[in-house]
């Protein structure tokens, strides 16, 4: 069975509003019913589960399947399902024996990032919409295969899991910034620290380098992506130090870098420092997420929503403070993508997918290294 489109005079809700109405469970005015997509997932680890759960909030999804090798993934994630909607969902170890099905409109992906590329190009090679998780590819090659899948089969959507560019204050605060009333943006300060560490996933996927591509790019693609969007582009160069070794008493053969610092720098002056670890005290003073920007006449903090300004006798700014869905947006943002009429634009291409990718390996090299490496040692950002 293909996908599902829709005939333009059956849907009504293709326009950003009214994807935004839908993304807030809202009930579009004048609209027609639509049936559900119909779903399979891929993947019921941690990120697939956080999908399932929030693919279960929205009423335009219909969970049919879902597939995992390992069978207490696939009990609980049917378990979840079954409860939220009072259908078990039929589940597969194979995830190509739930590729096959020919009820399914739609797959959602998360399976460690090893997998990502054969799984993903096999999906659309069924006939799927695809929603990939990030990221893209472990190197270049992997990510211009999907692209040119991608390109080969231009009726079925693909989105690629970075749920910030679908976030409403991710959003405003990039405009906010584009408008100029922070001034001329001078840096980016962000942090992503846990006390969690050592995390290294099911079957130690996350452990090993081969596997997940380090953690540059593995979890640091989310900042990449921000950055690119906040700076309209890729860095030209960075430079960076971190420690491969601090589990090594626990986990000898790991070879991942669980604590790191970088800073990158754009070709207009524009710099951006990181800090990713895994090692921080168990404080709300040394973890969390901490992303924000600094500009000549003003700052804007992407965790809480705040913009503050040099001039004093401005007031603070709030734009959409406290926790968002952001990955039911993204979601959302997928079906509405499937059932309009008319392509849609998604909330991130896949070359700006690529570009997270890229910058992931120009970072992981600058580590490595020790030294500063520009983007041109790793590769150019494709233009196509």
């Amino acid at each position: 069975m293909p996908p599902i489109r829709l005939n333009r005079r059956h849907f009504l809700g293709c326009s950003a509003a009214a994807g935004w109405a839908i993304s807030q469970g809202k009930d579009v005015e004048g609209a027609m019913p639509l049936p559900p997509v119909r779903l399979g997932l891929i993947g019921l680890g941690n990120r697939g589960t956080n999908l399932l759960r929030s693919a279960l909030d929205l009423p335009e999804a219909e969970i049919i399947a879902l597939a995992d090798v390992e069978e207490r993934h696939r009990r609980r994630a049917q378990g979840i399902a079954e409860k939220a909607r009072n259908r078990r969902p039929d589940a597969y170890a194979d995830p190509l024996e739930l590729l096959a099905r020919d009820d399914l409109d739609a797959v959602l992906i998360a399976v460690p990032n090893d997998q990502h590329a054969r799984l993903n190009v096999a999906a659309l090679d069924a006939g799927k919409h695809l929603y990939a998780e990030k990221p893209l590819g472990l190197d270049l090659t992997e990510c211009d295969a999907l692209i040119a899948a991608s390109a080969s089969r231009p009726d079925q959507v693909v989105h690629v899991g970075f749920q910030r560019r679908s976030n409403p204050r991710f959003r405003e605060g990039v405009d906010l910034i584009r408008s100029g009333d922070l001034g001329t943006p001078l840096e980016a300060r962000s942090s992503w620290t846990s006390s969690n560490g050592p995390v290294d996933g099911h079957d130690n996927w996350l452990s090993h380098r081969e596997r997940s591509g380090d953690w540059m790019i593995e979890q640091g693609v989310h900042i990449w992506d921000w950055l690119h969007w906040v700076a309209d582009g890729p860095p030209a160069r960075a430079c960076g130090f971190g420690r491969r070794d601090v589990f090594a008493d626990l986990q000898p053969d790991r070879d991942v870098t669980d604590h790191y610092s970088v800073t990158l720098e754009w070709p207009n002056g524009f710099h951006a420092s990181f800090v990713h670890s895994w090692v921080d005290p168990a404080d709300d003073a040394f973890t969390g997420i901490a992303q924000r920007i600094v500009g000549t006449a003003g700052g804007f903090d992407f965790g809480t929503g705040t913009a503050t300004f040099r001039d004093r006798s401005l007031p603070r700014r709030s734009i959409h403070p406290g926790n968002l869905p952001d990955t039911r947006f993204a979601l959302s943002a997928f079906l509405v993508a499937i059932r309009s009429p008319e392509p849609i634009a998604p909330p991130v291409t896949l070359h700006d997918a690529r570009l997270a990718t890229l910058t992931g390996l120009l970072v992981r090299r600058a580590v490595d290294e020790r030294r500063v490496v520009s983007l041109d040692e790793i590769e150019a950002p494709s233009t196509a």
